[in-house]
């Protein structure tokens, strides 16, 4: 069974070779899919689950890290509102516009988990172990509530190795 750090930093890599964002031809389908799960599952799992759990702990510098994650938040504000503008461009034909933001989109989205692999989840480690098994149970419900298939889809995720990061060996 992996931790949801180690989950979140594996759909990390997922998004990281979404590469497919850059391609010239806007493919409406696919980009509202792919911001469906960034908004309704990764970033779901991350503010809802991790960093609450690592709010709570009572790091020396917990102020700052409250802050850092607060600053984190508004970064999926801010990717957010860029994802729907795209789709919004999209539809009312401004195709040189999405062009153009498309690259930012990602860019912005593989930075800020980048930066969230260096000032969030190197803190996962110090939590107790009843905690990390808690975060995999509401990680599972979160994705399940998805959908499983849905989940494996956007992140490219082998079946038997989703079943092995959430303990669900047969």
């Amino acid at each position: 069974m992996a931790d949801l750090a180690e989950v979140l930093m594996i759909e990390h890599l997922a998004i990281k070779q979404s590469k497919w964002l850059l391609e010239k031809q806007y493919d409406s389908d696919a980009f509202i899919n792919f911001h469906s799960y960034v908004k309704e599952c990764h970033i779901e799992l991350e503010e809802k689950i991790c960093f609450p759990v690592l709010e709570s702990y009572p790091f020396p510098d917990s102020k700052q890290f409250r802050e850092r994650a607060e600053r984190i938040k508004a970064d999926h504000k801010l990717i957010d509102t860029l994802a729907v503008n795209i789709m919004k461009w999209h539809d009312s034909g401004n195709h040189d516009l999405v062009l153009e933001r498309k690259p930012l989109f990602y860019k912005l989205l593989v930075d800020h988990n980048a930066s969230e692999e260096v000032d969030i989840f190197p803190r996962w480690n110090q939590m107790d172990a009843n905690e990390l098994k808690s975060s995999m149970k509401d990680a599972l419900s979160t994705i399940e509530s998805f959908g499983i298939g849905k989940y494996i889809d956007a992140t490219g995720i082998n079946p038997s190795a989703f079943r092995y990061f959430f303990g669900m060996e047969k």
